[in-house]
C-alpha cells in the first residue's frame, strides 16, 4: 500500500486505521495470501503498532483477514463455497439496493453515480486497474447510499470486503467493457424504475461469476500446491 499516512483524517486513531487497512482490502492494494505485519503497518501509517493490532484483531473476528499463527496474517484466499455464498447475498441486498434508489435517488445522486461511472470509464482507458476498481465498489455501495439505507450500506461493506482482493483479479484480467451494465442501472434508477435496476445489477453481478470462479480455483489451486511443496 502507498500513501498511507497521507489516508489519515481526524478521526479517532483506531477508527483511521481500521478504515485504512478497510480501503486496502476494497481498492485491490491487498491481494489474496498477502501476508500483513503489525510493524510493516505501523511503520506505513506512522502510528504505534497497538491502534494496528487492534484494526488486525478486528478484521479477523470479521473474517476478512485470517490469523494463521501468532506472527502471520494474512488475506485468505477465498473458497468456492465462500464466493457462491457472498453471490447469492450481493444478488439479494445489491438488487434491493438498486430497487429502492430507482424510487428515492435524488437529482443529485443521479449525478453523483454518473460521475463514478465516468471516472471508471477513464481509469479504464488508461489501464488504471487500481482506480477502476475502486470506482467500481464504490459505485455499488453508493447505491445503498442513494436508496438512503446505510444499515443495508455497512452490511454490503463487509461483504465487500471479503470480495475486494478478488475482484481486483478479476480487474486486472477482465476484457469486458466492465461499465455496460452499470450504465443499465443507473438508466433504470434515473426513469425510476426498481425492477429495472434491480434485475440490471443482479446482471451485473452474476456476469464475473465464471471468470471470478475460474480465478478462485486458481488460486486455491496454486497454493495448494505450495503448502504441499513445503
Amino acid at each position: 500500500m502507498q500513501n498511507l499516512r497521507s489516508a489519515l483524517d481526524h478521526t479517532s486513531l483506531g477508527e483511521q486505521v481500521y478504515n485504512r487497512i478497510a480501503t486496502g482490502l476494497l481498492n485491490g492494494e491487498m491481494r489474496p495470501n498477502d501476508k500483513l505485519t503489525i510493524r510493516g503497518l505501523a511503520e506505513q501509517l506512522g502510528v504505534s503498532t497497538t491502534p494496528i493490532r487492534d484494526a488486525i484483531n478486528q478484521l479477523t473476528h470479521e473474517r476478512v483477514l485470517e490469523q494463521r499463527s501468532s506472527k502471520d496474517v494474512r488475506v485468505p484466499v477465498m473458497t468456492r463455497a465462500d464466493y457462491l455464498e457472498i453471490l447469492d447475498m450481493r444478488l439479494l441486498l445489491e438488487g434491493l439496493a438498486a430497487e429502492r434508489a430507482a424510487e428515492r435517488a435524488t437529482p443529485a445522486e443521479h449525478h453523483a453515480l454518473r460521475s463514478l461511472l465516468t471516472r471508471t470509464d477513464r481509469a479504464t482507458a488508461r489501464g488504471d486497474a487500481a482506480l477502476a476498481t475502486q470506482c467500481n465498489q464504490e459505485f455499488h455501495l453508493a447505491l445503498s447510499g442513494a436508496a438512503d439505507m446505510p444499515n443495508l450500506q455497512r452490511s454490503l461493506r463487509g461483504l465487500w470486503l471479503r470480495m475486494g482482493p478478488v475482484v481486483a483479479g478479476y480487474y486486472d484480467t477482465s476484457t469486458a467493457d466492465l461499465n455496460t451494465l452499470h450504465y443499465a442501472v443507473l438508466a433504470a434508477i434515473e426513469s425510476g424504475d426498481p425492477v429495472a435496476a434491480r434485475t440490471a445489477i443482479q446482471a451485473d453481478i452474476v456476469s464475473a461469476k465464471a471468470q471470478l470462479l475460474d480465478q478462485i480455483d486458481a488460486l486455491n489451486a496454486f497454493y495448494a500446491g505450495a503448502v504441499a511443496a513445503q
